[in-house]
Order: C-alpha cells, then sequence, then structure tokens
C-alpha cells in the first residue's frame, strides 16, 4: 500500500476531526483503497471554517524553500500552536537554489524525486496535524519580468497554460483524499508584464473549473496581480466559486507604513464578505527594529481575524539578517534565531 493510502487510511481514522467518512481498507497491498471523504476546510463568508463548523484562522509558516524542510519540523510547529504550513512545489521557473521540479517525460510533467520530496512533505504536515496549503510557484510561467524564458508565459503561450493545467489536474488526483489539506494555491504571485488585473482574475477563472471537475470540496487560493499586492486585492475578487480563499504578500519594510495594507484587507472583508489569509508575511531580521515592525503587523492582523504563513521556516542563506527562522550553517547544518522562533511561536 503506497504512503497515500495508508495516510488516508490511517489519518482519517484516527482523528475524528479529520474524516467524513471512512475509508474500506484495500483488498490486497497494490490495489487502490475505496475514495475517502477526508475532512475539508470550507469558507463561510469571510471566515474559514474548520471541520467542526467552528471558525478557523490559519496561522503557521512556509516550508518554503524547497528542499528544506526537516523530519521535525512539523512537529516542532504544532509543538508551537501552528495549524497549517505552506508547501511549494517549484515547476518552471529560473530558481535561486537551482530547483526546477518540470520534466514533461514524467506522469504530471512532475520530476518523480522532486514529487516524492513533496509527497513526504505533505505526509509530515498530515502527520502533525497541520492544514497543509500546496501551491504551484513558476517564475517563468508568472510572466515576470525577470524571467528566463522571454515572452513566453501562461498568458501567451496555451500549450504552457495546458501543461500547468495538467499539473494541477494530476496533483488535485494525487491529494483530494488524503486528510489535512486546507487549500490549493493556484500560482502564487502573478505579474504578468502589460496583463491587466482583470486578466490575471480571468486566468485563475479559467483553471478553477479543472480543479473543480476532480474535487468540488477543498479550498481554492487565489490572489491579486503585481505580485499579490494587497492594494489590488479587490480586483482579484470572482464570483466563479463560493469556496475561494483570498490572499496576498504583507512583507514588512523599515521605510514604509507597517500598517499601510491593512485598510485594502479590512474594506475587501467588508465589501466582499470574503475571507483573506496572507500567504506570506515576513522581514529581514536584520533590519532596524525588525521585531518592533513586525509586532505591529501581526497584531493588526489579530482583531481582523486573519491568518497568515510567516516566510520562512528554514532559509538556504549564511546570513542571520534574512528571513528565516532557521538558516544555513558553512558546513551545511541549520542554526536557529530563538528570538524569532519563540516572538513568531507566541501569535499561534
Amino acid at each position: 500500500m503506497s504512503w497515500l493510502a495508508a495516510l488516508c487510511l490511517a489519518g482519517c481514522a484516527q482523528d475524528p476531526a479529520a474524516t467524513d467518512a471512512v475509508a474500506a481498507p484495500a483488498s490486497d497491498a497494490t490495489s487502490a483503497i475505496a475514495p475517502v471523504q477526508p475532512a475539508r476546510l470550507k469558507v463561510s463568508g469571510a471566515q474559514i471554517l474548520a471541520p467542526s463548523g467552528k471558525p478557523i484562522i490559519m496561522r503557521g509558516y512556509n516550508w518554503g524553500q524547497w528542499g528544506t524542510v526537516q523530519p521535525q519540523d512539523g512537529a516542532d510547529n504544532a509543538g508551537q500552536g501552528a495549524n497549517s504550513v505552506r508547501l511549494p512545489l517549484r515547476w518552471w521557473g529560473d530558481w535561486k537554489d537551482g530547483v526546477d521540479s518540470r520534466d514533461d517525460g514524467a506522469p504530471g510533467h512532475i520530476d518523480p524525486a522532486h514529487l516524492a520530496l513533496l509527497d513526504q512533505t505533505v505526509q509530515w504536515a498530515a502527520q502533525n496535524h497541520l492544514w497543509a496549503t500546496i501551491f504551484v510557484d513558476s517564475n517563468n510561467g508568472q510572466g515576470a519580468e525577470d524571467a528566463t524564458n522571454g515572452d513566453d508565459n501562461f498568458w501567451t503561450d496555451p500549450a504552457m497554460k495546458q501543461k500547468f493545467i495538467e499539473v494541477w489536474q494530476f496533483l488535485v488526483q494525487r491529494y483530494r483524499n488524503v486528510p489535512y489539506i486546507a487549500a490549493y494555491e493556484i500560482l502564487p504571485e502573478p505579474r504578468p508584464t502589460g496583463v491587466s488585473n482583470a486578466s490575471v482574475r480571468a486566468f485563475y477563472d479559467s483553471i478553477i473549473p479543472s480543479i473543480r471537475a476532480l474535487d468540488a470540496r477543498t479550498p481554492i487560493v487565489v490572489g491579486p496581480n503585481n505580485a499579490y499586492n494587497l492594494h489590488d486585492l479587490d480586483d482579484a475578487y470572482t464570483t466563479i466559486d463560493n469556496n475561494l480563499i483570498y490572499t496576498g504578500d504583507y512583507f514588512i519594510f523599515p521605510d514604509a507604513d507597517p500598517l499601510n495594507r491593512m485598510p485594502f484587507i479590512s474594506d475587501f472583508q467588508t465589501t466582499r464578505n470574503a475571507p483573506v489569509w496572507i500567504n506570506q508575511v515576513g522581514i529581514l531580521t536584520g533590519d532596524d527594529g525588525a521585531m518592533d515592525l513586525a509586532t505591529q503587523v501581526l497584531d493588526g492582523l489579530e482583531p481582523l481575524g486573519v491568518g497568515w504563513s510567516w516566510w520562512t521556516y528554514r532559509e538556504l542563506t549564511t546570513s542571520p539578517d534574512q528571513h528565516g527562522i532557521y538558516y544555513s550553517d558553512v558546513n551545511g547544518g541549520w542554526i536557529l534565531k530563538p528570538d524569532w522562533f519563540t516572538f513568531v511561536g507566541s501569535y499561534f
């Protein structure tokens, strides 16, 4: 039996909050398990509801730099009180760590080794009851000005967009019966050159039906143009689906008002009656007054009932002044920033 089958059977059965129905046992080690309906989060107005029907505010970390997650991270996060995590699949991009999961010759256009790593990461999250938001990141596909593929992206190349849809169809079929999948985040931080906010919204609208045809229950995350700019949050609103979570970046800079994006979030919640979750909030920890600025932002999100995922947990840098709660030592190990670990954890 695959780990996916085992996780559906064991994970759903061990926690009443993790399933609406219990899967029938597989008849042998190679047979497919019966379809299950693991419990899912659900959007209700401006709130996200847990399977119990009570509101849940998702707070946790990004396990954001591909391949950095360690076996103990899920337990450590949950031990702090985190209830969620954001997980990447880097696909079709020029990443600073040299990672690209795209393989057009493999099922789902995903390199098998990278898929195995994603499977393992999803498993670690689920085993620790962390609601996992999976995102497919694509520097080239999003049309960023710094992309290496020139003008070729999901807005200009229908064939590449179709491959991207097939990536999502593959992932949804793979994880739709796995417990503790919080949401599918289609494409983070879109910033296609010369493409309007309305066209970015239309892109998401065109992808959502392909996901919903396979999974009608798991929430989907979408966000605004201009790299998830919260100033453009209202332009991301769509009526194509009522089980959507809206997101944006909230990176904190010492030369700007740390609360300058709060009104856009609050207004959106009120006028659109839809939930907001910050997919990335963070600051360079070496910035002057960094913890005071971060305190203002996290305190500001609290009364709005807006959850967040801290950027980031582990970062491949030897500098202690970057975003990571952990950073690399010169020998390839990890160094914890205990004050930041305690600070972020105090908000869980």
